[in-house]
């Protein structure tokens, strides 16, 4: 069982790193790819769970209103993620990220991420009464 599971989470390393040639990154191999994926993701999740915590709490204490706290979500979760990137750019010498070409997946990571935590507000929101 566990050798599929690391087939799989390989597979998934592998593809998102497909993903990221096409924007623009560079890896000097395929080892230093599945290295970057597999810090990405334990890095940024954590980053992520903040970046929706926030926005949650504000729009729980009626401090933001729905769509408002979705923009804050986007905004935060963009910068986390655009954050680590340039961090595993700066520290992993064999991978080359443009500047541009992070922003760009920061900003697709966050819409993707988006539909989670809209969800997550409407459960909310109807937790709230709203």
């Amino acid at each position: 069982m566990n050798r599929i599971v690391g087939k799989i989470l390989k597979f998934i390393a592998v593809l998102f790193c497909i993903l990221l040639v096409i924007y623009g990154f560079q890896f000097t191999s395929v080892w230093t790819a599945v290295v970057f994926a597999v810090l990405f993701c334990a890095v940024s999740l954590p980053l992520e769970i903040f970046a929706s915590a926030i926005p949650r709490i504000l729009f729980e204490l009626r401090k933001l209103s729905g769509r408002t706290a979705q923009i804050l979500f986007v905004v935060l979760d963009a910068a986390a993620t655009l954050g680590v990137l340039t961090v595993l750019d700066y520290f992993m010498h064999d991978v080359s990220i443009l500047p541009v070409s992070a922003f760009i997946i920061a900003l697709v990571v966050a819409f993707f991420s988006l539909n989670d935590f809209t969800g997550k507000l409407l459960e909310k929101k109807e937790d709230i009464g709203e």
